[in-house]
């Protein structure tokens, strides 16, 4: 019992933190119950089914898990190709009524973590659930009734994705019609595969249930990919440490704009970074097997199953584990020892990425363009030009900064030794990719941390492999922890003056010499491993200080939203059906810092219809003219301002032939928020009010007398 009760004590605790925020406990029990059946259990059998020998019992979860999603994913495609959402709840069961019999239990595993190990790994998940409490989800509710709030941008427009998924294949731009979106949109399907299943509302599942989950699972599965790939059973737990608990070397009061962040914000911000961590790490680690070349046909089964999955969870990450196996090819043409096992194994991921951009990207550039050191623009270079040859100086001055911060909790790899083998030079060449991809690569919306950030697990079990490797004692972990706590608290009180440009990054040089006088000092008395843990935990502040000053990112890049607002959305949803479309009035963000700009996605994420013309901001024609015109940010004019035109003429200034021209658009209702503009007479005149309260109407379509039966049907439930 003692070796289950740090999971039972991380389930508890991942059970009853919705239900401390509020949730309705029965949700919480149908959310438990759908995990359950529909992920867990049907996905540990088919990973059991393919994968060779067991290991242990918390892989066969783990990676199961991930086995799991992608096979709900597979479920739902198929399921809406043939319009049987209904019966989507029946998917786990062609997993479990053949295979439960063979593959339900499996008493012998090699591989036994001990006690130690996992009270470990299961604080590091509480940790990591409590700093995203503190920093996200305490502070969202997942449908404002007390008053207005402010939701981050990127949280409604992608709930909005979700819905559009529950309803619609292939995916749309949600606020777009019928614009086909090209997109990583995996981590969004599993969410409208779980509304369908589990009948739980799509906002409580997004601000409430489902990232605990995630979170807990990718937590472990580092672990568990740790200990496989580096071979020592520490090296999982320190690895999840280092990016799940551990944050970037910098002065917290003065970090830079140009330093990104591994886990504070972007663990939250974007659904698919951490359902696209989670499935890489099982990708991670079948590699690993596939490079030491003692791997069967179903090792290799596996790269394909993981590398397909990570194509759709997270565009950054196959590109990049395939840069790594070319970095690890032309190690060996250097070495002169070739061998054709990196060759085939980067062959495949080249031809899963070529059919990963044909069908779920649509061969589009998603706006990236070449940009050296973009990331530092709002230090060097300028908006519009980027950085030129004389910013070198400050470029390089920047860069040392830059590698201090991001890259202590990288000092570990030089308990390594010298001679690396095959599966640590795949490890080093797809983090050295991911690094180069974030300061070479340009984007309108800063997207080039995603590089970085999405070749940190091999990063972190790399660094957690060299720890692992050198002589320690209880003694020099204590004083090295101590040392690294001060230091961490050091972060948040330093403050320097800062005159100029040049003076910005001079914090993190004072933080960095600091650390490093601290490390020098402390691995005199107790050696290189105590020196490496005060540099690779000194960052430990990274997490609380942001939680506690920069919750749901402050007020920055927020649209608020009013009760009424959700109130009319979610009344349009109760009454209408997924095939009739919305038009709206409703194009921008009204206030704050955002004001004016067409980032409005919360009738789509609220309503879960789509919009015949709503906000263009995210559209891949707002992201390819930014990026054309290499300006930061959404496009604040519509490309066609005719259809704009017209969409805004039907809704506030409506004729017959206005309102047939949206009819045969299929738009059924008109939602309008007068705070937006005010509709004329004609429009209560022509419609049918359905619903009013404060500023948001919401108007019913009558059939035009020239519509066919078809068109006029409303019966359709989706398409």
């Amino acid at each position: 019992m003692s070796a289950k009760l740090p999971w039972v004590v991380l389930a508890a605790v991942t059970v009853t933190l919705p239900a401390a925020l509020g949730t309705p406990p029965l949700d919480v029990v149908r959310y438990a119950a759908y995990l359950l059946y529909a992920v867990v259990l049907p996905g540990t059998l088919l990973y059991r089914a393919i994968r060779p020998t067991p290991r242990s019992l918390l892989e066969d979860l783990t990676y199961g898990t991930v086995v799991g999603l992608l096979a709900e994913t597979a479920a739902l495609v198929t399921a809406s190709l043939l319009d049987a959402r209904a019966l989507l709840w029946l998917w786990p069961l062609l997993a479990i009524v053949p295979l439960a019999r063979r593959h339900l239990r499996v008493r012998d595993y090699p591989l036994r973590p001990s006690t130690t190990w996992s009270w470990t790994v299961a604080g590091i998940a509480v940790g990591f659930l409590a700093y995203l409490t503190a920093a996200f989800l305490a502070v969202n509710p997942p449908v404002p009734t007390g008053g207005p709030h402010d939701y981050m941008i990127d949280q409604l427009n992608l709930l909005a994705v979700s819905a559009d998924l529950k309803h619609h294949f292939p995916l749309t731009v949600p606020e777009q019609g019928d614009r086909t979106l090209g997109y990583h949109w995996f981590a969004y399907g599993h969410l409208a595969a779980s509304s369908l299943i589990s009948g739980i509302d799509l906002p409580v599942l997004w601000f409430r249930l489902d990232l605990p989950v995630l979170a807990v699972l990718a937590v472990c599965l580092l672990a568990v990919t740790g200990w496989r790939v580096a071979r020592h059973p520490w090296a999982g737990p320190v690895a999840a440490a280092l990016m799940f608990t551990v944050g970037e070397l910098v002065p917290q009061r003065q970090a830079p704009a140009f330093f990104g962040s591994i886990t504070a914000y972007y663990s939250w911000s974007s659904r698919s970074l951490l359902y696209g961590a989670a499935l890489s790490m099982p990708l991670i680690a079948a590699v690993a097997t596939v490079l030491r070349r003692d791997a069967g046909k179903r090792d290799w089964l596996l790269v394909l199953l993981f590398a397909a999955g990570t194509t759709g969870a997270k565009s950054t990450i196959v590109p990049l584990v395939g840069a790594g196996v070319a970095g690890l090819c032309a190690v060996h043409l250097l070495r002169r020892n070739p061998q054709w096992t990196p060759w085939l194994l980067g062959s495949l991921l080249a031809a899963v990425e070529v059919v990963a951009v044909a069908v779920l990207y649509g061969f589009e550039g998603q706006g990236l363009r070449w940009g050296p050191f973009a990331i530092m623009i709002d230090f060097v270079g300028d908006l519009q030009h980027g950085t030129t040859v004389r910013d070198i100086p400050v470029i390089l001055w920047g860069l040392g900064a830059y590698a201090i911060a991001m890259c202590a909790r990288l000092a570990g790899v030089v308990g390594l030794g010298r001679r690396w083998d095959d599966t640590e030079i795949f490890l080093a060449g797809t983090t050295l990719a991911g690094l180069v991809g974030t300061l070479c690569v340009w984007h309108v919306s800063w997207s080039e941390h995603f590089f970085i950030i999405a070749a940190w697990p091999c990063a972190a079990i790399l660094s957690a492999a060299g720890l692992t490797r050198l002589p320690w004692s209880p003694i020099a972990l204590r004083h090295a922890l101590t040392a690294a706590a001060c230091l961490a608290a050091m972060s948040v009180v330093l403050r320097l003056p800062q005159w100029y440009r040049w003076s910005v990054p001079l914090p993190v040089y004072v933080l960095g010499a600091l650390v490093l006088a601290a490390a020098l000092l402390l691995g005199r008395r107790h050696g290189r491993f105590a020196a490496l843990v005060v540099v690779l935990a000194a960052g430990a502040a990274r997490l609380p200080f942001d939680a506690a000053t920069s919750a749901n990112l402050g007020v920055a890049y927020h649209v608020r939203v009013t009760p009424d607002q959700a109130a009319g959305a979610r009344w349009l949803r109760a009454h209408s059906t997924p095939a009739q479309y919305v038009a709206t009035n409703v194009h921008r963000v009204g206030g704050g810092l955002q004001d004016g700009q067409s980032l409005a996605y919360w009738i789509s994420a609220y309503s879960e219809r789509r919009v015949l013309l709503g906000s263009w901001g995210y559209s891949p024609e707002s992201t390819e003219s930014q990026s054309r015109a290499h300006r930061f940010g959404p496009a604040l004019a519509y490309w066609d301002p005719d259809r704009l035109a017209l969409n805004d003429a039907a809704v506030l200034d409506p004729t017959p032939a206005r309102l047939g021209w949206l009819w045969e658009r299929r738009v059924r209702w008109i939602f309008v928020d007068r705070a937006q503009g005010t509709p004329t007479a004609a429009l209560p005149a022509l419609t049918d009010l359905a619903w009013q309260r404060g500023d948001i109407a919401v108007y019913r379509l009558r059939a035009t007398s020239n519509c066919t039966p078809v068109s006029c049907s409303d019966s359709v439930q989706s398409r």
